[in-house]
């Protein structure tokens, strides 16, 4: 007498699903990362946040120029959050010193947030010559660095006309391109 092998759920044993397999545990944790991964690219950063208010800002520039909202009214206005010991600033610099060369004419200025001390700076610029844009330091510019949630440098804003903030990047390069549409076509 032969016997049958039933096939039933009971003594099938697939091994896909068993407490040994690592795949049992691995499947769902790459499944909650990619959903992490997916949520992150999505949300807009925390800076994001002063799109379309206006930047209100004042303060004495390294220089002694008392620099506000009006003084710069009617330009497309970067402002670049830097500091003297940042390497990354000091490329993002050169490259907005290019483009305000490029850029020569009175709708286009820029305004430099330095989180440096006037010594730091008057150390920085003996070495150097001066920045050929207004630059707040010391208190002002924490003041600002608060206000706008700037806790990484470089950081760059870029103005309207009016003042109100567009566009808000790691580097200038990031929004080269919106910057030249601005000033180039109004």
């Amino acid at each position: 007498m032969n016997c049958e092998v039933q096939e039933t759920a009971e003594n099938i044993s697939d091994t896909r699903f068993t407490s040994r397999n690592p795949l049992r545990i691995l499947v769902p944790i790459l499944a909650v990362l990619v959903g992490l991964l997916v949520y992150q690219s999505f949300r807009p950063a925390e800076y994001d946040q002063f799109i379309g208010q206006n930047f209100d800002y004042s303060g004495v520039s390294y220089t002694g120029k008392v620099i506000n909202r009006e003084s710069l009214q009617g330009s497309v206005v970067v402002v670049n959050f830097w500091a003297t010991y940042c390497p990354f600033c000091l490329e993002d610099i050169e490259h907005l010193k290019d483009l305000q060369q490029e850029l020569r004419h009175n709708d286009f200025k820029i305004l430099g947030i330095s989180s440096d001390t006037r010594e730091s700076l008057n150390d920085f610029f003996q070495a150097r010559e001066t920045l050929p844009w207004p630059s707040l330091y010391g208190s002002d510019a924490a003041s600002l660095g608060k206000t706008y949630k700037v806790s990484t440098i470089p950081r760059v804003m870029l103005l309207d006309r009016d003042g109100t903030i567009i566009a808000v990047a790691r580097g200038i390069n990031d929004i080269k391109s919106r910057l030249l549409e601005m000033v180039y076509n109004g």
